[in-house]
C-alpha cells in the first residue's frame, strides 16, 4: 500500500517541467482535451505550472495569475476544461485537490471528470456548477450523419445552397480577424484575442488548426470559423460573421462542410457548448448530444478581497 507521502503530487514550475514527459502523459491518457497540451497552454495561459504525481504518472496543469498581489487559479479563455490526466485513483485525486487548495486561496477550475468534481467538493469544499458541451461522433459517413439533422438545419442548408456560397479553407488568420474586428460579437478581452491569433498562427501551418471561410459569388468573405483537430477530437473554437453572412446562412454551410470533410473518420466533434439557449439548440439540431463538464470554485479570500473573482 502506498504511503500518504507517496500520494503527494509535487508542484513543478513550467521552467522546470520535463515537457516531453508531460506531453507523453497528456497524449497517452486517452481522455485529455487539446486544452491540456503544453503548446495550447503555452500560448493561451498567462502563466501555468503543473502538479505532478510520481514520475509523470499523473499531471494536473494549473493556469494562474495575480491580482492585488494575490495568486489565484483561473480558466483561460477558449480553454473549456482541464483536469487530472490520466484519471487516477480517488485517493490520489483527493491529494491533488488538497495540494491545489493549500497553494491558492481563490480557485476557479474546470474539469470534464464527474468523479474529480465530486472529490473536490467532498475533500476541500469546492462549489460545483455543472455545464455541458455538445458532442457529435463523426465515425459514420456523411449521409448517415446528415440524416439526423433537425429539419431546421436542413431547411437552412437548402437556403445556403441557393445563395451559392463558396466554402474554402486557408491558413491566413487575417481573414478571421478582419471579420472579428467588424463584428465584435464575441465578448473576449483584447489580450485573449491576441493569444488566439497566436494559436491560429501556430496550428494552421501544422494542419492542427482548420480555418473555413464562406464567401459570395463576388468573393466577399462573410463568415469564418476556426477549428482544432487533435488526436481523436475536433473542436469548434470560434466563428465570426457579418450580418450578410447570417442572412445567407453561411454559418450553417461552414459547419456542414466541416462535418462533411471529416465524416467517416475516428473523430468526436465538440461544438464547445454554450450557455445561451438559442446557440445550444442550434448545436443540438445537428444531432449533437450533451456532455457535462464542471466549474469548480473555492474562495477562501478575506471578505474585502473577494472582488478578485470579478
Amino acid at each position: 500500500m502506498e504511503t500518504h507521502d507517496a500520494l503527494q503530487p509535487r508542484w513543478v514550475k513550467q521552467a522546470d517541467l520535463d515537457v516531453a514527459e508531460y506531453d507523453r502523459c497528456i497524449e497517452s491518457s486517452g481522455n485529455s482535451p487539446v486544452y491540456a497540451t503544453s503548446w495550447f497552454l503555452g500560448i493561451m495561459a498567462e502563466e501555468w505550472d503543473v502538479l505532478v504525481y510520481g514520475d509523470y504518472r499523473h499531471v494536473m496543469p494549473v493556469p494562474h495569475r495575480r491580482k492585488l498581489g494575490i495568486a489565484y487559479v483561473y480558466q483561460p479563455v477558449f480553454a473549456q476544461q482541464l483536469g487530472i490526466f490520466p484519471p487516477p485513483l480517488q485517493a490520489v485525486r483527493r491529494e491533488f485537490y488538497r495540494a491545489l487548495a493549500a497553494r491558492f486561496r481563490y480557485i476557479q477550475y474546470q474539469t470534464g471528470d464527474p468523479v474529480e468534481a465530486r472529490v473536490a467538493k467532498k475533500t476541500e469544499g469546492f462549489l460545483v456548477r455543472e455545464l455541458h458541451t455538445r458532442i457529435l461522433p463523426l465515425e459514420n459517413e456523411y449521409s448517415a450523419i446528415s440524416r439526423d439533422y433537425d429539419d431546421y438545419i436542413t431547411q437552412n442548408l437548402k437556403k445556403a445552397a441557393q445563395n451559392q456560397l463558396s466554402i474554402t479553407t486557408g491558413i491566413d488568420p487575417a481573414v478571421f480577424f478582419n471579420l472579428q474586428k467588424m463584428s465584435k460579437e464575441i465578448p473576449v478581452p483584447a489580450e485573449s484575442w491576441k493569444r488566439f491569433r497566436k494559436l491560429m498562427e501556430f496550428t494552421l501551418p501544422r494542419g492542427t488548426g482548420k480555418l473555413y471561410t464562406a464567401a459570395t459569388r463576388q468573393r466577399e468573405i462573410l463568415t469564418a470559423a476556426f477549428f482544432l483537430v487533435w488526436q481523436h477530437h475536433a473542436y469548434y473554437m470560434a466563428v465570426v460573421s457579418t450580418p450578410g453572412g447570417r442572412t445567407l446562412r453561411a454559418g450553417f454551410a461552414l459547419l456542414d462542410r466541416f462535418i462533411s470533410d471529416h465524416a467517416g473518420g475516428n473523430l468526436l466533434f465538440d461544438f464547445e457548448g454554450s450557455s445561451v439557449e438559442g446557440v445550444d439548440r442550434f448545436f443540438a439540431a445537428f444531432g449533437a448530444e450533451k456532455k457535462s463538464y464542471f466549474v469548480l470554485t473555492r474562495n477562501r479570500l478575506p471578505r474585502l478581497l473577494r472582488l478578485i473573482k470579478k
